[in-house]
């Protein structure tokens, strides 16, 4: 077995590298300081596809979530889970795609009321706070 030995300057560089890649590392993996998750029904069934996304009143970036078959969705803004504080407008999209021979699929029937696919005319504004938020987006035909 062969053993390595470092100069004092060497091992204090090491050391000083290790720490900083560690601290580097704690600050990207810190995430978001709040999560959004909760279920999205139309007249009180569970909604089981399409996407909810949350953007900011104030401007930033959105924050997007998948709808499971449940009706649950979590929001991630890009690749992070969660998303910033602050006031979220929020749209939902649920809408069938008709498959075609050639070409891609065209947009059909929305099983989500057309209103609520747009930030601007959902209605749907909420507050969002510190750790975790739990949101349920009661959606109605009407």
């Amino acid at each position: 077995m062969r053993t390595v030995h470092f100069a004092a300057g060497r091992r204090r560089s090491a050391t000083s590298l290790v720490a900083l890649g560690v601290l580097v590392a704690a600050i990207g993996c810190g995430g978001r300081p709040a999560t959004v998750s909760g279920t999205v029904t139309v007249d009180g069934e569970a909604l089981t596809f399409g996407t909810v996304s949350f953007s900011p009143v104030s401007g930033g970036q959105m924050a997007v979530g998948k709808i499971d078959e449940d009706g649950s969705y979590e929001v991630m803004t890009n690749r992070d889970r969660g998303l910033e504080l602050g006031e979220y407008q929020v749209a939902v999209v649920s809408r069938e795609m008709v498959p075609q021979e050639n070409g891609p699929p065209l947009q059909g029937e929305y099983y989500a009321p057309q209103k609520y696919s747009s930030v601007r005319t959902s209605g749907l504004k909420f507050m969002v706070d510190s750790g975790s938020n739990e949101i349920d987006l009661a959606l109605t035909k009407q």
